[in-house]
Parts: C-alpha cells; structure tokens; sequence
C-alpha cells in the first residue's frame, strides 16, 4: 500500500489514500520549517510582486477546484476563507499565478 504522504501530494486518486489534498500556503510552510527564514518573498503577502509564490498558487489551486474540493469535510474552514475572497481578489491571485506558472514553463 502507498504511504499516505504519497496519496496527499497527488491527490489523483480522488481521495482513496489521503482525505484532502496536501497543498500548503506560505504561511504553512514558515509556520512548520524554517525555509522561509531567509527567502527575500513575503510570506504573507499574495500578489504583489515580492509576495511568495505558494500563496497565489495555493490560492489559485483552491479557487479552480473548489467544485471537486466542497464535497470534502475536511476541506470546510479554508473553503470558506475562498468564499470570503471578492471578485477582484479572485481575479488578482488567478493573474499572478498565471504569470508565476507561464514563468515556470507550465503553460
């Protein structure tokens, strides 16, 4: 059997191994590592142009699924913090995590 970690970082199977997705804001990450220590990003910020790049692709990531993701309990709290999100905040973190994956290669 796969481990659950596995199961989280894919989440292709639909949730047969792990219950949610593992996906992390910036915010997560500085909380539980020590990565962010001596990153020039903001870690909280979204979309201006130092803010980390997890945080418009964490929400960018919850905003494109959050159709499949509503049906999952566990996924409750930050799906509402979506919600709370106006058009317009919607529509900046969508633009600059288009840029960030074009920048990547991903698109």
């Amino acid at each position: 059997e796969l481990p659950n970690t596995h199961g989280m970082a894919i989440f292709a199977d639909g949730g047969v191994i792990a219950s949610k997705p593992y996906a992390a804001s910036a915010n997560y990450i500085n909380k539980m590592s020590d990565y962010c220590g001596n990153c020039r990003y903001n870690h909280k910020g979204r979309v201006e142009d130092d803010a980390c790049p997890f945080n418009a692709l964490y929400w960018n990531f919850l905003i494109g699924n959050q159709d499949v993701l509503q049906t999952n309990p566990r996924m409750g709290l930050v799906l509402k913090n979506v919600d709370r999100l106006s058009d317009d905040d919607r529509k900046q973190i969508q633009a600059r995590a288009a840029s960030l994956m074009k920048s990547f290669g991903m698109c």
